[in-house]
């Protein structure tokens, strides 16, 4: 199944004006860096630039900045990724009518899986992929890093990108994400990093969405869908269903597992 909450098309948008900032300021990063490694003294070469745009910066020879950078993005994509999961749960809880809250002292996707897997929306043919799981907690491991270096530990970091990396070892993956060489450690992050880590948040998010849609009970006591009552014949009924939750949730029936159109038409 394809199931959009609303929270998703949100997390669309808002990647989508980071990706915009993010390479227009990668464009430019690029740009000067290229000036430095040709300039025979870069430090007077950041000493004119900084004079030319009334911008205080020094030349700092490690290029630790770019590493703090990207660093940067890759947190603010974590964090947008956290606020669909908080959203979609409003959404979840507003139409089935529940209760679920985080603990603060968990992951919040460890959380989503854990309380859907207890509802029986994983098997066999409706899952989760481990690649996007453990590569999403390897970029969520280097936001915990930059935000609060001393609750994590290198040997964490280390631990969870071997994990990741060892599932772009065959090429295939790294043919579906156009990437050549990521991920990459925390010591040569880089823009293709940010750039994976987009497209993952983008895929996992999709089949959190999916996965885990609102309880049939919930739908059934939509006004909307109420009114599909009075459709006796129930092949009508389940077509007018299916077409309101594609309108509305850009639902997509893929397998026969999907039983939630059925589910409603049967409390209606």
């Amino acid at each position: 199944m394809v199931f959009k909450y609303k929270a998703y098309y949100d997390l669309l948008l808002n990647l989508g004006r980071i990706d915009y900032t993010v390479e227009i300021s990668e464009i430019a990063i690029r740009n000067l860096l290229s000036q430095i490694e040709a300039s025979e003294s870069p430090d007077e070469l950041v000493k004119t630039l900084s004079n030319k745009y009334d911008i205080m910066l020094s030349y700092d020879i490690s290029n630790n900045y770019y590493n703090q950078l990207t660093l940067s993005n890759i947190a603010m994509v974590y964090h947008l990724s956290e606020e669909f999961l908080y959203d979609m749960q409003s959404e979840y809880n507003s139409i089935s009518e529940s209760r679920w809250m985080f603990d603060k002292n968990k992951t919040k996707l460890d959380q989503v899986i854990s309380y859907f897997n207890n509802k029986s929306r994983f098997s066999n043919r409706d899952f989760i992929p481990e690649y996007l799981i453990d590569t999403f907690a390897y970029y969520h491991q280097l936001r915990v890093y930059f935000s609060h270096k001393k609750t994590t530990s290198e040997n964490e970091i280390e631990k969870k990108w071997l994990k990741a990396k060892g599932y772009f070892s065959n090429g295939e993956l790294m043919k579906k994400y156009r990437i050549n060489n990521a991920p990459n450690n925390i010591e040569n992050l880089n823009f293709e990093d940010f750039f994976l880590f987009t497209q993952i948040a983008k895929d996992l998010c999709l089949k959190i969405s999916s996965l885990c849609y609102p309880e049939a009970k919930g739908f059934a006591k939509l006004i909307e869908l109420r009114k599909l009552k009075k459709h006796q014949d129930i092949l009508v009924r389940k077509q007018r269903i299916e077409s309101y939750l594609r309108t509305e949730y850009g639902y997509v029936k893929e397998n026969d597992s999907d039983v939630l159109v059925d589910e409603i038409s049967d409390l209606l």
